[in-house]
């Protein structure tokens, strides 16, 4: 067993459609991701619309009125208007909690994160969602001037998802499962 061997792990015939000798690393400790390169302007314009959001909450606040309205229109029937506002809210705190764990790894101007799959289709549902409410005439919500930025990180976010290589990093450089 050689030094390689015991920082690394074994060594066994490739997985994942590589041939030869390659690495068996634990996978308790290490997971593949895909590597994208993110400017800190598109993490501020991320945060300027998640701030955005929280400011100008869509069902949150009253929830003894939102859950009165249901009484009324679904006479009898059980329904949880703080469940709802739940659902409604867990879009964003997933983008937040993506985004957060991301601000750590740009440093001045550019830095690389690591997605798990999934991270793509978490942050459009959150951006989907703010969409659908600036377009909203009822809805006080309006798109920061930066939303641009957030489009342009989506779109690289899900090219370096689709089809590109993934790596396997330690789970200390990716966020906890859920987040990302």
């Amino acid at each position: 067993m050689g030094i390689l061997d015991l920082m690394l792990g074994r060594t066994d015939t490739g997985e994942q459609g590589v041939e030869g000798k390659s690495y068996t690393l634990p996978k308790e400790s290490h997971e593949f991701v895909s590597p994208v390169a993110i400017r800190r302007v598109e993490l501020e314009a991320f945060e300027a619309l998640l701030e955005a959001d929280a400011d100008t909450p869509a069902l949150e606040g009253d929830t003894e009125e939102l859950q009165e309205a249901l009484d009324t229109v679904f006479d009898g029937q059980e329904i949880d208007a703080s469940e709802i506002t739940e659902q409604h809210r867990k879009p964003r705190l997933e983008a937040a909690a993506i985004v957060e764990a991301w601000r750590e790894h740009v440093d001045d101007e550019l830095g690389v994160v690591y997605a798990r799959s999934g991270t793509h289709s978490r942050l459009v549902s959150f951006v989907a969602r703010c969409k659908r409410r600036a377009d909203d005439a009822d809805d006080p919500f309006e798109l920061p001037d930066s939303f641009g930025e957030v489009a342009a990180l989506l779109t690289r976010l899900e090219d370096a998802t689709g089809d590109q290589y993934r790596a396997v990093v330690h789970t200390d450089l990716v966020p906890p499962e859920g987040q990302s």
